[in-house]
């Protein structure tokens, strides 16, 4: 089966169901209706600006100027009476107050009392600008509120504009003052010219006086230089010899404590040499007197023992062999129990022998020791302790010399400390008088150098002052002939109210423009065609029937269904041009291009939807829906895209309605069928995307019925 009898049997399904015939047709007009109301409009947005309700509060006092009473605020709400700008109410505070309360008014101005106050002080030292309050209420109308502040902004320009022109006003009426004032100023500086002449003959002599002295003042700073460089020298060199000075006098301080500590130590010395004399006599007495006689009665004592201990060693021996003779000669003493005492005794003895005989061997060499001890004590401990006290005698005579010497010494370095002690005193006191000598030649020098500079720039500035006083002479003069210049120029200005008005406005904005919108509908007129078609072509989709037969391909399918809705869709793109053309009578750039282009949007509008119903069915048009949604604010229909944030300018690159909006503006209003083409070419790739997109769908489906039927089977 082809696909042009596939496609006639769907007609003559809906032709054969009235129900859907009907919606089908209703669904046809659906662009109509979009166009026919929203684009019949034929008034401007700014067309009844005079309808918009605006309270303005008049609670300017007036004031005083130059003698006359004003009224800015009268004359404002005057001029507001005459324009009709807007729909002026002028009512009280209160009034205006409680009429935005209750959304009465679309915005407030409110008229301060010291405006004409603040009027009069533009040629005050401190000017007060002048203030002018309104208060919108944003709320009613975003765009009436931008509406009426611009009508703010043009009353602010004409108080401005009023402002200047008094002011200018008054400038001028000077100028006649102005005038004689040059004149009177030219008589006063032709008398002036004759004074600079005789100041000028004044500072020439004066220059040649300070000039004839210049050589002196220089002589004298020099001078007092040389001076301060001697005292800096002497104070450098006294300084230099501080230190040495006070090493001086610190060690004669030293050298007198150390005399001191010497005068004590000899008298310690020599305390304790008279204790050794003392104890040295009494040492060789004790020795004569009683250790040499001690010690030869323990020789002697030492021989006895000697003697008696070999006696008793001799007895204890005999001793022991007569008991062992005994006990030969008695058995008895050989049988228990005798035996063991006999034995004992024996042991006993002989342990005696033996004691005894060591005692006497030890007893010789503790005789002879003795006898030596003696024999020393007698012929040399006697002699040396006698010779030693001979010689504490004459140490402790010696170091009596000595100490008496150390005390003179002792006083004679008490002396050299305090004489370098007055030294070190009276260095530094030259010390300090030098270096004042230095601070007053320094300053003695600084002074005359500044005298010198001073000279110099005297000099320096007597030459300019000179030479000034001829500039002021030359000035003088071109200041005579300039002011009488001026007061006959400013006696021919023109002064009139027109030169001041021109003054205070001298600007006009000459306008005009290109691609005008006949009326504020061409405006909206991209908008309302793109989602007119959009809508109507997704309402289309709900009346036709996609589930494919059995013997269709898949390919065969998509042609199908996409033609089906393509058709209709350009049935509802011609039945909407024809609303423009006829009905409203759009005055429109490019016509033929309109109707090209409307075509071109119908057929890709037919794509996405179709892909969105195919794949998802209701739940794809709902997205759909949401899809219009989506770009209502982001694809220039009511902000420039210029105007979007990045974020959604970024967005909005990917959306149809983006390029279709700007389409229809390039053919309806602009006249540039080259955007145009461009903003075709984007749309066709959008038709390519959604039909390779859409033949996906149906290939799944198919694949998916078939899989169906074989599992049922």
């Amino acid at each position: 089966m082809n696909i042009f009898k596939l496609l006639s049997a769907e007609f003559s399904k809906i032709a054969a169901q009235k129900g859907i015939l009907v919606s089908v047709i209703a669904a046809l007009l659906v662009p109509v209706v979009y166009g026919g109301i929203l684009l019949s409009a034929t008034w401007g947005p700014y067309d009844n600006l005079d309808n918009l309700p605006v309270a303005v509060v008049n609670n300017d006092q007036g004031a005083i100027s130059e003698g006359e009473p004003i009224n800015v605020g009268d004359q404002l709400v005057a001029n507001m009476k005459d324009g009709k700008d807007l729909g002026w109410e002028f009512v009280s505070s209160t009034d205006a107050m409680r009429g935005l309360q209750k959304n009465d008014y679309y915005m407030a101005i409110i008229i301060p009392e010291d405006l004409s106050q603040r009027v009069t002080t533009v040629m005050e030292p401190d000017p007060r600008k002048l203030e002018l309050e309104y208060i919108q209420n944003e709320g009613m109308n975003f765009l009436a509120s931008k509406v009426t502040e611009t009508a703010t902004q043009r009353i602010r320009e004409q108080l401005a504009n009023t402002i200047t022109q008094n002011y200018t006003s008054k400038v001028f009426s000077s100028l006649d003052d102005v005038s004689d004032g040059f004149g009177r100023a030219a008589d006063g500086s032709a008398r002036l010219s004759d004074g600079t002449t005789q100041l000028h003959n004044g500072t020439e002599e004066l220059l040649n006086s300070v000039t004839s002295k210049q050589s002196d003042i220089t002589k004298l700073a020099n001078g007092t230089q040389e001076l301060k460089d001697g005292t800096g020298l002497l104070l450098s060199k006294l300084e230099g010899k501080s230190g040495d000075i006070s090493k001086l006098a610190d060690g004669s301080h030293e050298l007198h404590d150390g005399t001191v500590r010497l005068k004590d130590g000899t008298g310690q010395i020599l305390n304790g040499l008279q204790q050794a004399e003392a104890g040295s006599a009494e040492l060789k007495n004790g020795v004569a007197n009683d250790l040499a006689p001690g010690a030869r009665g323990v020789a002697d004592g030492t021989i006895r023992l000697k003697d008696g201990s070999a006696k008793l060693a001799d007895g204890a021996n005999r001793l022991v062999a007569g008991l062992k003779e005994f006990g030969n000669a008695n058995p008895s003493t050989k049988i228990p129990p005798y035996a063991e005492s006999y034995q004992k005794i024996i042991d006993g003895a002989q342990e005696i022998a033996d004691g005894l005989n060591s005692l006497s061997t030890k007893s010789v060499k503790l005789s002879n020791g003795a006898v030596k001890v003696a024999d020393g004590v007698e012929n040399k401990v006697v002699p040396g302790t006698a010779q030693l006290n001979d010689g504490l005698n004459k140490l402790v005579t010696g170091q009596k010399k000595v100490d008496q010497g150390v005390a003179e010494l002792e006083n004679g370095a008490g002396q050299i400390a305090d004489g370098n002690a007055k030294v070190e005193t009276g260095w530094q006191e030259l010390i300090t008088g030098v270096s004042k000598l230095d601070n007053g030649a320094g300053r003695i020098a600084e002074g005359n150098a500044a005298v010198d500079e001073g000279w110099q720039k005297l000099t320096t500035g007597a030459a300019k002052l000179e030479d000034g006083a001829g500039k002021v002479d030359d000035g003088s003069e071109e200041l005579a002939s300039g002011l009488k210049e001026g007061a006959d120029k400013t006696s021919g200005l023109n002064t009139g109210e027109e030169n001041a008005q021109m003054f205070s406005s001298p600007v006009e904005l000459a306008s005009d423009s290109v691609n005008d919108y006949e009326y504020y509908r061409d405006s909206t007129a991209p908008y309302v065609l793109t989602l007119g078609l959009f809508v109507g072509i997704l309402i289309m989709s709900m009346f036709i029937n996609f589930k494919r037969p059995e013997e269709v391909s898949s390919i065969s399918w998509f042609a199908v269904k996409f033609m089906n809705l393509t058709i209709l869709s350009l049935f509802q793109a011609v039945l909407l041009l024809m609303t423009v053309f006829f009905i409203l009578k759009m005055n429109v750039a490019n016509p033929l291009g309109l109707v090209l282009f409307t075509v071109v949007v119908s057929i890709v509008f037919s794509a996405i939807v179709l892909f969105l119903a195919a794949a998802a069915g209701n739940i794809g048009r709902f997205i759909a829906l949401a899809f219009v949604i989506l770009q209502l604010s982001i694809t220039g229909a009511n902000l420039p895209r210029e105007m979007l944030p990045e974020n959604l300018r970024a967005l909005s690159d990917f959306l149809p309605f983006t390029y279709s909006i700007a389409g229809f503006k390039s053919v309806i209003t602009l006249g540039d069928w080259g955007a145009a083409m461009t903003n075709m070419s984007i749309l066709f790739a959008y038709l390519i995307l959604f039909a390779l997109l859409s033949v996906t769908v149906f290939i799944f489906m198919k694949k998916s019925q078939k899989q169906n039927v074989e599992a049922a089977m």
